[in-house]
């Protein structure tokens, strides 16, 4: 039998962020589907910053390179001549002024500066490259802050956006249950599969699949509870339109699909006797009284092991005084059917 651990949860983002700005400047085109509700692209270009001084400072740090490379052929042209002033004075030249001579000091200050140049250079070019601000991944607008026009700093939030890859139902878990969910680990990549319902606005025979992805390291303070994450792809079933949405902050119910338990039975919670034995009616009509272990079980079921087959009669009404061996029979026999003697049968 395979255990199903049923909780209720809330669906959350899985990813959400405040977009903002790297650089400042005035925002002069917005995309047409930039605003809330509406869905992005990874790589769609939403806002575009007037990239003009940006332009200039490219050229400028391009000119200051061209410059510091310059230098740095004229020094090392020097370098040339102070080698054969180098080869004539050696044997009169204090070892301490060697590398004066040579121009060591002054070489490294244009390769420097050179490699300076380039930074800044790159750093110019990756700030125009900013005045295009572009959706970081597949995502609807939850809040749009800043329209065409508006005058943006570095910093200033853009919008707030929520990945629609995947939101996640995080759910309450009794800490006793915990041991039948599988979850993935850095040794197996085995877990369990979750069904999740939302009744209210689905009906009842529709469901979303998702999969369990973790546990919380802390028990909740109200309940003593363990929260448990189940991720949903594709939650607000973009492109599908036969695929119920899962909307954020939706209330609904989780249905886990578990471990197995092996050579076990499912009976009804009522049908168990003093917690660790059940009745079954034999053959020939008689009651026999069994123990049995309950491994797992929910207000209405449970599973149990022992000493019981498939197809014996459980019997699940009460008995008054219930002995081993005493004559049964069910609510359709007749009386007088039960073991020959109806007289000490019992319904």
């Amino acid at each position: 039998m395979q255990v199903k651990v049923k909780a209720m949860g809330t669906v959350l983002p899985n990813t959400e962020i405040q977009l903002a700005a790297r650089v400042s400047g005035q925002l002069i085109k917005k995309d047409a589907h930039f605003s809330s509700g509406e869905f992005l692209s990874a790589g769609q270009t939403i806002l575009q910053v007037d990239p003009q001084d940006f332009e200039l400072a490219v050229r400028q740090q391009e000119g200051n390179l061209i410059r510091a490379q310059s230098d740095l052929q004229l020094e090392m042209g020097q370098q040339s001549v102070a080698q054969r002033e180098y080869e004539l004075l050696q044997d009169s030249l204090p070892e301490e002024n060697t590398a004066l001579l040579l121009r060591e000091p002054q070489l490294a200050a244009k390769k420097a500066a050179v490699e300076v140049a380039k930074v800044a250079l790159e750093k110019a070019r990756l700030d125009l490259e900013r005045t295009t601000i572009k959706a970081p991944f597949n995502c609807v607008v939850l809040e749009r802050k800043v329209d065409l026009g508006s005058y943006i700093s570095a910093g200033t939030p853009l919008a707030t956006l929520v990945c629609t890859d995947e939101f996640y139902v995080e759910v309450s878990v009794p800490a006793d249950e915990l041991k039948w969910i599988n979850f993935p680990n850095d040794t197996s990549d085995e877990k369990s599969h979750a069904k999740i319902y939302n009744p209210s606005a689905w009906g009842d025979a529709v469901f979303r699949v998702g999969e369990v992805r973790k546990f919380m390291p802390s028990l909740e303070a109200k309940g003593r509870m363990v929260r448990v994450r189940i991720t949903v792809a594709n939650p607000l079933g973009v492109g599908k339109a036969e695929v119920p949405p899962l909307l954020l902050d939706s209330f609904v119910r989780a249905e886990i699909e578990g471990k197995y338990v092996e050579n076990a039975a499912q009976i009804p919670r009522i049908a168990v006797r003093g917690g660790s034995s059940i009745w079954i009616m034999l053959p020939d009509n008689t009651l026999d009284i069994r123990d049995i272990e309950i491994v797992w079980g929910t207000s209405d079921i449970v599973y149990v092991t022992g000493n019981i087959t498939n197809g014996e009669r459980l019997v699940i009404s009460d008995l008054a005084t219930p002995v081993t061996g005493m004559k049964l029979r069910t609510r359709d026999m007749p009386i007088g059917n039960g073991n020959g003697n109806g007289s000490g049968d019992t319904h």
